[in-house]
């Protein structure tokens, strides 16, 4: 974690996203809800557009069909870390909260955005994890995957976690340890939505968090070439 972050400290971070998810701090709020993609690399622009045109061609399931437009990934090149949430909050990656809780997750990592990919399993905004939405949507993670190339995984949810990792358990046997994709390091917490909904899970995302900055501090040397 930055600078050794106590559990103590995360939570206080939290806290500052909870104002925002109440409406208490309008002026955090719209420093952390700004994002314009002039700001992003170059390239990064480039495989979002990438990943664009290949969801505009796809009417593969019931969910497509339904869509009136897809949430815009983060798509950094060669990223740290690559974070799969299941699916879109409307028509952004996450919702207004469930954003300030995440960004306040990179800071206590002491990430910044350049340093990751931010994207999700189904990519349509539907209203529920179905099987059958993510069979059609694994093949247009998988080349995000296979464009981006990340040096890590972090899939948020139990339903992310069960569908990718093709095992179903209780959500605690996720956590606390590393898997493998592909050859990528792999690691499973809670969706930031699921801590808009309960906040005794902000201990827990701590936990995790720490496994994954120990994992990038312990690696940091063969990550970064």
């Amino acid at each position: 974690m930055a600078d050794n972050l106590t559990l103590e400290a995360f939570l206080s971070l939290l806290d500052g996203a909870e104002s925002v998810v109440k409406g208490d701090n309008l002026s955090e709020r719209r420093e952390f809800l700004e994002y314009s993609v002039s700001e992003e690399k170059r390239e990064s622009v480039q495989h979002a557009q990438d990943s664009a045109e290949d969801l505009e061609s796809c009417h593969d399931c019931s969910g497509c069909f339904s869509r009136q437009s897809y949430a815009l990934p983060i798509l950094n090149p060669q990223p740290l870390i690559m974070f799969v949430a299941p699916f879109p909050e409307g028509f952004t990656i996450l919702s207004d909260g469930g954003r300030d809780y995440f960004n306040k997750w990179l800071m206590a990592m002491g990430l910044k955005r350049s340093d990751i990919a931010l994207t999700t399993l189904i990519k349509c905004p539907v209203k529920e994890f179905r099987k059958e939405y993510a069979d059609v949507c694994r093949k247009h993670l998988k080349s995000e995957m296979e464009r981006l190339k990340p040096r890590a995984m972090v899939l948020l949810g139990s339903s992310t976690a069960e569908y990718m990792l093709r095992r179903s358990s209780d959500f605690s046997l996720f956590r606390g340890r590393r898997f493998s994709i592909n050859s990528i390091p792999v690691f499973c917490t809670y969706s930031p939505e699921d801590l808009v909904k309960d906040r005794s899970l902000r201990a827990p995302i701590w936990e995790d968090l720490q496994l994954i900055s120990a994992f990038l501090k312990e690696n940091q040397e063969k990550l970064s070439g």
